[in-house]
């Protein structure tokens, strides 16, 4: 079973990645914006791109975008990447630069409910790898004593790793607690041990700020930090909802996920009267079918009582999240041109960029 870590793409599923057509593949390569592999597949021997692949094509697409920007004009990007040969069949690639912008918007996110069920570990797990494909650097944070965002990166030995109570409690520094589970994709894992993590973490000075005051010290490593938190309203989820720029509340598209949804925002409202600051909201349809009546009648409910923070993307109910989940691997792995790899493609531009 292959993991995140070794994941391939053939030039197709690529192309589909990164919206480009398949025929400027070729001039990719050519320019060396992009590496590829030869790799055994059954008694073929077959062009494969690589996870670091996807990542250094993407970090170029960013550098040139970046000296786009300083140069204030659009024009010089896409003469940057523009095939130099006189072959007017090839297709341009500037087209991709629109892929990956260099700027996140939000660099400190949490993925929250209070209610469990929701699937929120796995939008989380999801959400990680699909970044950490783009090119950017990731830092997950497994708050949650399940170890459900931990079981979904292959860490199986979490209950023997330092985890965030022992940063929080013991004074572990925070470095000592990561571990690389991925290229560009590193992990606080968490286990059992966070359950305990309550009475300690409130007997501590500033203990909704010990956690804002850890991620700080790692902060200028990584693009982007995301947490996966327990589904209660406890002082540890207060303490990144504090660190957070930005949370997404993941909402199952059912009648009780949904009555629960006026909990979580009055949770939010009062953490940010307390602390005085300002947080921005993304609530995330999860669960959708279509075929269900109920289901279209909590999204348009959802649509309705919280138009200005429901996310645009919808994530539709299909069997390649609990695939990918059993196989501790991406979508993209299980299903790249299927229909929750869409949605989550989706799902995580406008999460990073919007």
């Amino acid at each position: 079973m292959a993991s995140f870590k070794d994941i391939c793409f053939t030039p197709s599923e690529f192309a589909n990645l990164v919206k480009i057509e398949r025929n400027q593949i070729p001039v990719l390569e050519e320019q060396g914006l992009l590496k590829t592999m030869k790799k055994r597949v059954g008694n073929v021997d077959r062009k494969m791109i690589s996870l670091e692949g996807i990542r250094e094509y993407c970090k170029q697409l960013q550098n040139i975008g970046r000296r786009g920007d300083q140069e204030n004009t659009v024009t010089q990007t896409t003469q940057d990447i523009t095939p130099t040969s006189e072959d007017q069949n090839l297709a341009p690639v500037a087209t991709a630069t629109e892929f990956v912008p260099q700027i996140l918007k939000h660099k400190i996110q949490m993925f929250y409910n209070v209610k469990g069920g929701t699937g929120k570990s796995t939008l989380t797990a999801q959400y990680v790898m699909r970044a950490a494909m783009m090119g950017y650097n990731i830092l997950a944070l497994d708050l949650d004593g399940q170890g459900h965002l931990t079981v979904n990166l292959d860490i199986l030995d979490a209950h023997e790793r330092p985890t965030i109570y022992d940063v929080l409690i013991n004074d572990l520094p925070i470095q000592e607690a990561i571990i690389n589970v991925a290229p560009g994709l590193d992990l606080v894992p968490g286990n059992l041990g966070l359950c305990n993590i309550e009475i300690p973490l409130n007997q501590k000075t500033r203990r909704e700020y010990r956690l804002t005051e850890a991620i700080k010290k790692i902060s200028e490593h990584y693009d982007l930090i995301v947490a996966d938190t327990n589904p209660a309203a406890s002082i540890l989820n207060c303490s990144m909802l504090v660190a957070a720029d930005l949370v997404n509340v993941v909402c199952a598209t059912n009648p009780l996920s949904f009555h629960g949804m006026s909990l979580v925002m009055a949770t939010i409202e009062e953490m940010e009267k307390e602390f005085s600051r300002k947080l921005e909201v993304k609530i995330i349809p999860n669960f959708y079918d279509s075929r269900e009546v109920i289901s279209q009648e909590v999204l348009g409910e959802l649509k309705i009582q919280f138009a200005s923070h429901c996310s645009k993307t919808v994530i539709n109910k299909t069997v390649d999240f609990n695939e990918a989940t059993k196989r501790r691997t991406t979508i993209w792995d299980v299903n790249p041109r299927g229909v929750a790899a869409q949605d989550l493609s989706a799902l995580t531009e406008e999460l990073l960029f919007n």
